[in-house]
Formats: structure tokens, sequence, C-alpha cells
């Protein structure tokens, strides 16, 4: 059945979502289940000296858990630097010490509280400037310093020196919190043949299953890890969250167990967006041309190191944005402090650096008198142009495209008639790579398997977290297999059913999967063709490389998604108050499978990229969160998300299936500064520090008026 592909179909699990049909993790019980909750650490960074579970001894039917019962207490994605439960110190507030497992609720929150611990207060470890203090207190024995990625190319001195314009300046963006609706949760009990099942909301089942078999010394085989329908995972179910919880209680007791963190758990302890302070100077030459980049990066990547190694990567490799820049040095710094671990989020390290470097290209439009569309498209990348790091851009590249959409739109077009001096246009553009970069292993594999009534199932291995896979999976395989998309049924995120085939996540799912779906479709209509019974169809793919250069695990990406964004906002010059009006936005990301998904991914990462803007921060007081639930913690409504048009461009991906590339983080990257870019042409004052919140505006603007401004 041909035209499947490129259409926009419904997506194929709507309607359970929407009539309930849909199992979540806490859906999810079983006879006889335990009911799990975790004793937190009350202390941001201390000597773990005594734990008291004495009141829990004895108790019918109650189970506590510590460090002694783990047979290797330690996990990490990258470097296995995180107890499960905490021995000898605790290096951020609410760091799980214990766990308490109970018939009922109730009594595991009862006894949970009933266990005391005992604590030598150390000092704590409050941002990256002070984790490099040669005073501050060393959180981890190696030092506070993760990891340092410096780079250079070119002669950077040389061409500031002989730069017309030279702009310089220090910005700040918060600790924020993915605030998914659905909290972090899962289930786990014995099957009739004695295999630990899990069933939680995770994006890396595979991934999980390790790290499980490792820490309780049980055989691979004896592990069964699934997801269930997520409500929202944007990098933050990368890792462990509630998973090794409930391995741990099940292997133990051998009973169902549950586990679901309460909002103030999920924003107290769960992985958070890095925190950063970035340094940026860049020069050009009187055309606009930019001649050098410097950047400086500090991440705050929390207690432990999680992704953030990666994270750094990929904010080094994106920090100069999405131009032609000859010379370029950057310093990259990963540093521990006392708070929860930073780790993904969607755009991974990009939206922050993004806010610096489109920040200054915006004040150096109006210094040059340029148009900053213009600006941009003068520097943009192109097919076949040197990327920051020095690396080919071999694959699609459609950002000038995207900034010549951007400008004919009747967003931008009405700029020029704007007379409502508390109205201002702004815009931005970004880029985000595709999959796990140089030097990872980067592969799946997918089988398709025909079915007695003519219908075909299509097994995964990555996990459907709302970005609408799922969907383009069966739109590649309608179309491949020439059947109505209806014949399709895709099984995904089960390591009993499905091959391994990484992490959903780095915008890669899609992509990889979907070229490995292809193969399997071509294997088995070849065995069908040469008659072979009850064929299987399996396919292989694996994500392409750079060739040169080499800059170590990671680094460079070969692929990229771009996007160019626009906005319109309303500030009240005698509040600070802002209102986003309308947003544009055009992204890059190949051929488009299934228009209305990736209108939606968008809409999201735009929504997501406002709440960065305007709304959202975690605050710490000495490690301790301020905000601890959704009245404190704000994120952008239905009331304050504004219009968005979201459109595409439209550039065939060579080594894409069927054209496409990957899209669905690439939405939130430069939004953040097309709003301040509005902002400013409102109020005329440097905006360098995120959220921009009315209270933070409050001084500048009695500056502005006394000034005469």
């Amino acid at each position: 059945m041909s035209n499947v592909v490129g259409s926009s179909l419904q997506r194929v699990d709507a309607l359970a979502k929407v009539t309930g049909q849909a199992r979540y993790p806490s859906d999810y019980s079983f006879p006889n289940m335990l009911h799990l909750k975790l004793v937190r650490s009350t202390k941001a960074h201390a000597l773990l000296k005594t734990i008291h579970t004495h009141p829990c001894h004895g108790i019918d039917g109650i189970y506590c858990f510590t460090a002694k019962d783990i047979s290797e207490n330690s996990f990490g994605s990258i470097i296995k630097d995180q107890p499960l439960l905490a021995v000898d110190k605790v290096r951020f507030y609410g760091e799980p010490v214990a766990l308490v497992a109970a018939d009922t609720p109730e009594k595991a929150e009862k006894y949970a509280e009933l266990i005391k611990v005992e604590y030598e207060t150390l000092d704590v470890v409050n941002s990256p400037q002070e984790a490099l203090r040669a005073t501050s207190p060393k959180i981890h024995e190696s030092g506070n310093l993760l990891l340092h990625i410096p780079f250079q190319k070119g002669d950077v001195e040389k061409a500031f020196n002989q730069s017309s314009i030279v702009l310089e300046d220090s910005f700040k963006v918060p600790v924020v919190d993915h605030m998914y609706m659905e909290r972090e949760a899962g289930v786990s009990f014995l099957d009739e043949e004695g295999a630990l099942n899990i069933i939680a909301g995770t994006q890396n089942p595979f991934y999980d299953r390790a790290e499980i078999a490792r820490c309780l010394s049980i055989s691979i085989e004896k592990i069964r890890m699934r997801s269930a329908t997520i409500g929202g995972g944007f990098g933050g179910k990368d890792g462990n969250t509630v998973q090794l919880f409930l391995a741990l209680v099940t292997w133990k007791t051998g009973r169902p167990a549950r586990l679901v963190f309460s909002r103030e758990e999920s924003l107290s302890a769960s992985y958070k967006r890095h925190a950063g302070r970035i340094q940026v100077k860049l020069g050009f030459d009187q055309s606009g041309m930019i001649k050098a980049y410097r950047g400086v990066l500090y991440y705050d990547t929390g207690a432990y190191a999680a992704l953030g190694p990666a994270v750094l990567g990929l904010g080094v490799e994106h920090a100069a944005g999405p131009y032609v820049i000859p010379n370029v040095q950057i310093d990259g710094h990963l540093c521990y402090t006392n708070k929860p671990q930073a780790s993904a989020m969607r755009g991974f390290g990009a939206p922050q650096t993004a806010f610096a470097v489109e920040s200054l290209l915006n004040r150096a439009s109006k210094i040059l008198r340029m148009d900053s569309i213009k600006l941009r498209r003068q520097n943009a990348l192109f097919k076949g142009a040197e990327a920051s790091l020095g690396q080919k851009m071999e694959h699609s590249v459609g950002l000038k495209e995207a900034l010549d959409c951007l400008e004919n739109s009747a967003l931008w077009q009405e700029r020029a008639n704007n007379s409502d001096p508390m109205v201002g246009y702004g815009m931005a553009a970004g880029f985000l790579s595709c999959g796990m970069g140089k030097g990872i292993p980067d592969k799946a594999v997918v089988q398709i398997e025909g079915m007695p009534d003519g219908s075909f199932e299509v097994k995964i291995g990555t996990v459907e977290i709302g970005q609408g896979s799922n969907t383009a999976f069966v739109q590649l395989a309608a179309e491949a297999l020439d059947v109505a998309p209806d014949c399709i049924r895709v099984i995904m995120g089960d390591t009993a059913l499905t091959h391994e085939s990484g992490s959903t996540a780095g915008s890669r799912t899609t992509y990889i999967c979907g070229n490995a779906l292809l193969k399997a479709a071509e294997d088995f209509k070849r065995q069908k063709a040469i008659g072979i019974t009850n064929p299987k169809g399996l396919g292989e793919a694996a994500f392409p490389e750079v060739k040169q250069p080499d800059l170590g695990i990671g680094l460079p990406h070969s692929m990229f998604t771009f996007i160019a964004q626009a906005a319109k906002v309303k500030v009240n010059r005698l509040t600070g108050r802002i209102q986003i009006l309308d947003v544009f936005a055009v992204t890059e990301a190949g051929r488009v499978i299934n228009p209305m998904v990736l209108a939606g991914q968008i809409q999201g990462g735009v929504v997501m990229g406002a709440g960065y803007a305007l709304l959202e921060r975690l605050d710490f007081d000495q490690g301790v969160p301020m905000q601890t639930g959704l009245s404190t913690y704000l994120i952008p409504t239905s009331l304050d998300s504004p219009r968005i048009q979201a459109v595409s461009v439209s550039e065939y991906e060579e080594s894409g299936p069927m054209g496409l590339k990957g899209a669905a983080e690439v939405g939130t990257v430069a939004i953040a500064p097309a709003i301040v870019a509005a902002v400013n042409e409102v109020i005329n004052i440097p905006i360098t520090e995120l959220p921009v919140h009315p209270q933070n505006m409050i001084s500048d603007l009695m500056k502005l008026y006394e000034g005469g401004g």
C-alpha cells in the first residue's frame, strides 16, 4: 500500500490513551503485592554513621533493606559511581538510604518513618565554581571535577584581534525538572518459571536488565524487563529510577512489588537538566561573518555522573551553534555538586549553550544593523561545510532553507508593520545531533513476522515514550510490505520478545530502527519468495559515524536536525509580565514521515522551551530543594501556551529510512533565546539568566526608567 509514508496517520496509541485503556506502570497490581517506600537522606552532604532499622525487625509482613543486601551496590549509565542505597556517605538531599516493603502503602510509609539515621554533616558544594575551589570538600574521592573537555581549532586570538566587532558575556541557566505527568513507577514479580519480571516506565529496558543482573548477581536469562505505556520521559527515565529497587525486593522476598514516587520525591531526587554557566565571546567582521568563537562551559552534574559526561560532550559540540566558524576554542567542565544527579533531558546539553550563543548573535545583529535572519543565513552550515568541531557535514543540512521559510512567514513579515510598543518579535536557530556519536556502539535489530490472519508483528527493542515512533514504524512497515497500516502490530521495549536496539534517546530511534525495519522487511520478502514457511525477517542497522576527527568517546556526531524559530511576545513595561502570543517553527528533519506527529513534537518542544525561558527553575538552599510540588515548581499550562505554527522543509536524507532523520528533541533547543530576543525588542536590557521572570526584571526596569528608557 503506497503513500502511507508522508501522510498524517492517526497515532496508533491514541485511542487507548484517550479512552483510558492504556496501562501505565502505576496501573499494575498483583495479589500479595508489597508496597515500597524509600528512606531518603535529610542531609545534602554527610557521613552516614548509623541506620537504625530495628523498628522493622520481627514485624510480620515488614521488610527492610540496606546496602548490605545488595551484591554490587553501584550503578550508572557511564560511570558506576552511584550506590543503590547509600553506604558511608550521602551526597544529595533525598538520596536513598534504606528501603521498606510492606503489604499496604500506609504500613510502608509508617515503618519508613520509624527508621532513624545518624549523620555527621559535611559542608555543601552548591555550584561548579564552588566545586573547583581548592578549599571545597571532595564529594567523591577522585575530586569534584568529573570531566574536562578542551577543544581548539584555528587561531582564536588572532581572529579576535582582526575582528571588527567583539562581543562577550556570561550566561546562567538553572536546574530544571522533566515534570512528566506520570511519576517514576513500576512493578515486579516472579513468573511461573521463576524469572524476575519488571514492568516500569523506562527508556532503556536492555540496560535495566544488565544493571539488575550485575547488581543482584542474577543470570541475565532470568530477567525480563518491559516498558509500560509511558506518561512522559524526555530523558528522565533513561537510567535507574525504580527498577533496581523493585528487583531487589522481589528477588529477596519472592513477592510482587510496587513502587511509585511521590511528586516531592520526583522533584527532590530524580534526574534533572544540567544547570550551567556559559561564558561566550564572538568576533565578527564588518559584513557580519563570524570569525571566532570562544566558550567556557561549567555544567552542574549533581552528586553522581549519570549521563552527565555525554551531556557535556553535546554541550561542547553545539556550543558555537549551527554556523561555519573557522576559529573555535571551547573548554567544557563537568562538576559534581551536592544536588540530585543531572542527566539526559530533551536537547541533552544543547539548550544551555544555544541560549548563550543565540543571544549574542541577536545583539550582534543590532550592532551591525543587520536582520537577525540574514546574519544567521550568511553564517549557516550547509552540506559539505565544516562544523565547529572540524567534522564535515556529510548528511542533509537544511538550515538555510528553514531560515528562508521563517523569513517569509506571516509572523516575521508582520514584524515590519508592528506599532504596538509592548509587542516584540525575536528569532533564533539551532541544531541537535542524531545518534550516540563517534566511538559509541549504536545499532538496532528488528524482526518482522507474518501472522496467520495476514497481519504482521514488528518487534523493536526501543521504547515509545510519546514521540510517535510506534506510528512511524507502522507507516514504514506498511509501505515496505505493501499492506494497510492496520495490518501492522508493533511490539516494543520487551527484552523477552525483541532484540536489543539501544536506548530511546539521542534522536536516534526512528532513524536507526527504521533502517533495521526496512532491512527486516526485505529479508521477510526474500524468505517468502524462496518458499520458506513462516518466515521471520531480521534486519540490522548501525548509525553512521564521521571519519575525521576523533575527539574522544561520542564526539563528534555525523548527523544533525536543524530548526529556526520566531516568537511574538507582549511585555508589560510596568510589571515585567511576559505573554507569548505566537510562535512559528521551521524544522529540517529529512523527509517527514508523519506531518501531524512531527508538528506535535515541535509544539511540545516549544511549550517545554517556553517554561525554560519564563517559568521553570529548581532552587536549592544548601542542597535542599525549595520547590517541592506543582504549586511551587511552575510549568506552562494550556492557558500559557501560545499559538504555534510548526512547519518543515524537506531535505531527503539519503542514509535514512525512506529519507528521514530524528526530530523529537530539536524543538526545545532554540525557543528560549527566540523568546528572549522578542522581549528585548520591547525592553532593551541585557538578559543573561533564565528564567526571565517579572521579579528578575523589576530592578532593570527601574534603571531603564530612571535613565529615561
